[in-house]
């Protein structure tokens, strides 16, 4: 069963309900010899009940919606008056006893031959079985407190039910709203990402080609399989982890070829890759991260990049002296900044960050 039609089926069920409560009511030593059913299918119950559901339903489908939700307070607040009124004058419930008790008289009017054992006696006050009925107490008219209290029943469950879908609404909005922010900031963030590397990667090529290595081919290749990374896989929200750490490997191979003797790099790869996935360049981030503050021409530096790949569990290890060059001012935090918002929008608190004072040791796990 479909939406509408569990819905349907609830305001069925809550009618049916409330129209047995209220006929058990009324045959309860009202209604002479009629059953609860001859009470549910009698004329007079039968336009008691249209009455209140008319107003639950123009309330829930026009008042609310067209009127109070767009803050026509005082088309809405005179409606509300005059169907108010309408129910005070007209007695829905008060009138339906009425006819019950008249029909119950009937039942009891004298014989021809003058037996008056099967009328009833008169009630000591003067009102009929039931006490409702008859002028009020100085001969005014009689406030009809049922009627008015199921008037405003009807009234206010028809509002809660339209005030709680608006709420599920706005509610549905927002977080629609917020994960077409989040959708957009990633894809900023991955557009800072793809350049920014690819940049430094096509200095490597340049500084090849100047010096005419014969590893400029074999770098290309490398370039290439990168570019396919970046602008196909990176598109997605998770890739296979053996990607990340392929695009990884031509990463560190482009670099080992341009650095000096004075720079160390350690790199390894353990464990089994399974089904493990991983938000494309988050690795490689960390990893451009060490080459870029970590090496010098005239310092000697250690790199030390370690992945450890269990299933569900994707560990990097990272270490690198810090050593500041002169474009680091231009460019300084862009990298780790936009890989730790990307963290934070994909994996949120599924994945630990670790982080040395002092900027050498990187330690990321993905749980």
């Amino acid at each position: 069963m479909n939406r509408r039609g569990l819905k349907i089926l609830t305001h069925l069920l809550c009618w049916l309900f409330f129209i047995c409560l209220v006929a058990a009511f009324l045959h309860n030593g009202n209604t002479g010899d009629q059953t609860v059913l001859q009470v549910i299918f009698s004329g007079s119950f039968i336009l008691f009940t249209t009455c209140y559901i008319f107003i639950f339903y123009l309330n829930q489908y026009v008042l609310m919606p067209h009127l109070f939700l767009k803050k026509r307070y005082t088309a809405f607040a005179a409606l509300l008056i005059l169907l108010l009124a309408g129910t005070f004058y007209m007695k829905p419930f008060e009138q339906t006893m009425r006819t019950f008790r008249s029909n119950r008289a009937q039942q009891f009017r004298p014989p021809p031959n003058g037996n008056e054992g099967r009328f009833p006696p008169p009630h000591p006050n003067g009102r009929e079985p039931g006490g409702e009925m008859g002028p009020g107490p100085e001969g005014g008219q009689r406030i009809d407190i049922i009627s008015l209290i199921l008037f405003f029943m009807s009234m206010a469950v028809s509002a809660m039910l339209v005030l709680s879908k608006q709420w599920r609404q706005a509610e549905s909005n927002k977080a629609l709203i917020e994960a077409q922010k989040a959708n957009a900031e990633l894809a900023f963030l991955k557009a800072q990402i793809s350049p920014h590397f690819l940049f430094n990667v096509l200095n490597n090529i340049y500084a090849l080609a100047i010096t005419k290595n014969e590893q400029t081919a074999s770098s290309i290749l490398r370039l290439s399989n990168i570019m396919r990374y970046v602008t196909d896989e990176a598109r997605t929200d998770f890739v296979p982890i053996e990607k990340e750490i392929a695009c990884i490997n031509d990463y560190i191979a482009l670099q080992k070829i341009r650095l000096s003797k004075k720079v160390t790099v350690h790199y390894t790869v353990t464990g089994t890759y399974g089904d493990a996935q991983i938000a494309p360049l988050i690795l490689m981030s960390f990893v451009e991260n060490c080459f870029k503050h970590g090496i010098s021409n005239n310092v000697e530096s250690e790199i030390n990049i370690h992945i450890y790949v269990d299933r569900d569990l994707i560990r990097l290890e990272t270490s690198n002296p810090v050593i500041k060059n002169a474009d680091d001012t231009k460019r300084a935090g862009i990298g780790l900044q936009n890989v730790t918002q990307r963290l934070e929008h994909l994996y949120k608190n599924n994945y630990k960050l670790g982080i040395t004072p002092d900027d050498q040791l990187f330690k990321v796990s993905f749980p």
